[in-house]
């Protein structure tokens, strides 16, 4: 079974976040993303995540990713969700090179 991998993103980064993930051939996990509510996911809160993202599709991953430029407390968000969050790389289009493989030139 699959690693199921939710990213949590804002308005202005959510079609190139989706872009660069369904470009990563083979596919090393299945993913998701929630928007939430923010327009730059940069600014994105520990509160307002606790706050909008709904608990059920959260129990749904086996792990959440933040942008890497959120500076929520990540521990925190794990007890609460009891999902483990992780901080990606501060740009999208570095997510490949984040997870080992060669992104596009």
């Amino acid at each position: 079974m699959a690693e199921k991998v939710l990213f949590l993103t804002g308005r202005l980064a959510h079609q190139r976040l989706e872009k660069v993930l369904r470009e990563l051939e083979p596919p090393p996990f299945e993913w998701r993303i929630a928007e939430m509510g923010v327009k730059v996911a940069a600014l994105m809160t520990q509160a307002i995540i606790a706050r909008r993202l709904d608990a059920k599709l959260a129990s749904e991953a086996d792990r959440i990713v933040v942008p890497g430029r959120c500076r929520a407390d990540l521990d925190h968000l794990t007890a609460r969700f009891g999902v483990p969050f992780e901080r990606g790389p501060d740009e999208v289009r570095d997510i490949p090179a984040w997870l080992g493989r060669k992104g596009k030139a």
